[in-house]
């Protein structure tokens, strides 16, 4: 009998202890609530002794005892004066009376099983019964040693077999399986004899033929293979060409469409900026005339007011009319508003002059402030609040740097995509962001500019928005990869950004996000180019 049976029989025993031992401790329960409920101690307790006296399972049955509501035991069968009367709850009694359900408790050698007693909905005592699992042991062993002596009855058998079999087929079988092992090692073309006039001369003459034919298919299979590995390679050879030319092809189309995009953009940007220019040019040029003749106008007015104080009624209806104290003093507010406003116009199109960068040379030193400043008043607009979006401030930690020579117009084209980018992230949708309102209106973008040791320019922009996953992460400098909606990114502002760092600058783009706190973008060039003109 194998380990399992045993584990059954083990099993099948415990059931039936538990529930032997529930079904005398509902009997229990039932005889001793009435007793219980009036505080008849002594009778309940005179129950319980004769379980002693009366009980048909002694031998299994070794303790019972029953308990009061608060834990206290009040009589102890199997003992000498099982009349006891505890002066301290007991801590079993306690575990039972506050389960208020049967408990089992299996220890070494024996089980002990309680039950609250109800009365009712009220709890009025409780009653416990250990059984010794002797008998399980002696069992389980007397189960063993049957099994043992059934396993070493049919092992003599099994050797006896074997050796009565051996002559007439294991030996015929061990030529067959040795011939097989040498076929499966690619020896082919091997055959057995055998003379035995049965089955077994049947098989062997059957695998004789088998191993010719096996024979003839594995050379027409080496012939075969050979033709296949021969255009396999052929395949891989063209396929890695066309491979290395989509790759190229790949870069080609990037360039162009950066190149067109960037050309394109700062022609409009240019011509844009010369548009607004002159309009800009001839406001701003006749707006401080403008505020000398109206000064001397409403000059005017007030000495006619002072020599003339009597006007005439047609006059004083005017003035009510046009609410002249109030005119006198917003059309200064008004000018200077107007003076502002083209200021402000004259600071965009200085902006996107030096963001088009088309009146400079390719490669150039420039103050990368200046260019940071020019981008950032393109996105001004996307920067300022408006209705549920709230500002996003911009840090501007700036070091000290000289003139940097780099292809200004390019690498305006970088600031503008990481910025924008940062802004973008702000606009996702962010549960961390909708939950947290100081976090909303804490939205940061920060910029710093440092040389490092090694004459290196070092650029970090970095935001406070959602951040991105490590999977994301790993590709967001892939050509034509995007995590936005469809139309609202074509998936190259990254990897032209790359590009230009890695490839027209010779330094590294890197990037470094947190998943709920937000990226930073680490961009290092070379503070001079090598081919600069």
């Amino acid at each position: 009998m194998g380990s399992s049976a045993l584990l059954r029989e083990r099993i099948s025993f415990r059931k039936d202890l538990e529930q032997q031992a529930e079904l005398l401790l509902d009997t229990l329960s039932a005889a001793n609530s009435d007793a219980l409920y009036f505080n008849k101690f002594d009778e309940a307790g005179e129950i319980i002794n004769n379980l002693d006296k009366n009980s048909q399972s002694k031998r299994l049955i070794i303790s019972a005892r029953l308990y009061q509501k608060d834990g206290r035991v009040i009589s102890d069968t199997f003992t000498e004066d099982y009349k006891v009367l505890s002066l301290q709850p007991d801590p079993l009694g306690q575990k039972i009376l506050a389960s208020q359900q049967l408990v089992l408790d299996w220890q070494d050698e024996k089980l002990i099983a309680g039950k609250p007693i109800l009365v009712g909905e009220d709890v009025v005592g409780a009653v416990s019964i250990g059984f010794s699992t002797k008998p399980l042991q002696t069992e389980l062993r007397q189960t063993l040693l049957e099994g043992l002596m059934a396993a070493v009855i049919i092992a003599i058998i099994s050797i006896l077999l074997a050796r009565l079999l051996s002559r007439s087929i294991t030996k015929p079988l061990q030529q067959l399986t040795t011939a097989t092992k040498q076929i499966s090692t690619g020896e082919w073309g091997q055959t057995i004899n055998l003379q035995t006039n049965d089955e077994l001369t049947t098989l062997s003459n059957a695998f004789n033929h088998m191993s010719g034919q096996l024979h003839n298919v594995v050379e027409s299979l080496k012939l075969q293979t050979n033709e296949l590995e021969n255009s396999r390679q052929i395949a891989q050879t063209r396929a890695d060409e066309l491979e290395q030319t989509l790759g190229e092809l790949r870069k080609t189309q990037e360039k162009l469409i950066q190149q067109e995009k960037m050309s394109s953009l700062g022609q409009m940007v240019a011509g844009v900026a010369h548009e607004i220019n002159n309009p800009v040019t001839f406001i701003q040029g006749n707006v401080e005339p403008a505020q000398e003749y109206v000064a001397d106008l409403l000059n005017l007015i007030e000495l006619y007011q002072k020599h003339y104080p009597n006007p005439h009624e047609e006059i004083l209806a005017e003035e009510d009319a046009i609410d002249l104290p109030f005119l006198k003093e917003d059309i200064a507010k008004l000018l200077f508003s107007m003076n502002m406003g083209s200021e402000r116009i004259t600071a965009i199109v200085n902006s996107l002059k030096t963001f088009s960068r088309l009146d400079e040379a390719l490669c150039k030193a420039v103050d990368l402030h200046v260019c940071l400043d020019s981008t950032l008043v393109i996105l001004d607009h996307r920067l300022k609040g408006q209705g549920h979006r709230p500002t996003v401030e911009v840090i501007k930690d700036y070091g000290t740097l000289s003139a940097i020579e780099c292809f200004a117009g390019q690498l305006n084209q970088v600031f503008m995509n990481l910025i924008a980018n940062a802004i973008d992230a702000f606009e996702e949708p962010d549960p961390a962001l909708e939950l947290n309102s100081e976090k909303t209106s804490q939205r940061q973008i920060y910029i710093c500019t440092s040389m490092t040791d090694n004459d290196h320019v070092l650029i970090q922009i970095r935001d406070n928005a959602g951040g991105m996953s490590v999977e994301v992460q790993s590709r967001i400098f892939d050509p034509f990869y995007t995590t936005k909606p469809v139309g609202k990114g074509t998936g190259l502002g990254l990897a032209i950004s790359y590009q230009i760092i890695t490839e027209l600058h010779g330094g590294q783009l890197t990037c470094e996000s947190i998943p709920g706190q937000g990226t930073e973008f680490l961009i290092e060039i070379p503070s001079s180019q090598p081919l600069a003109t």
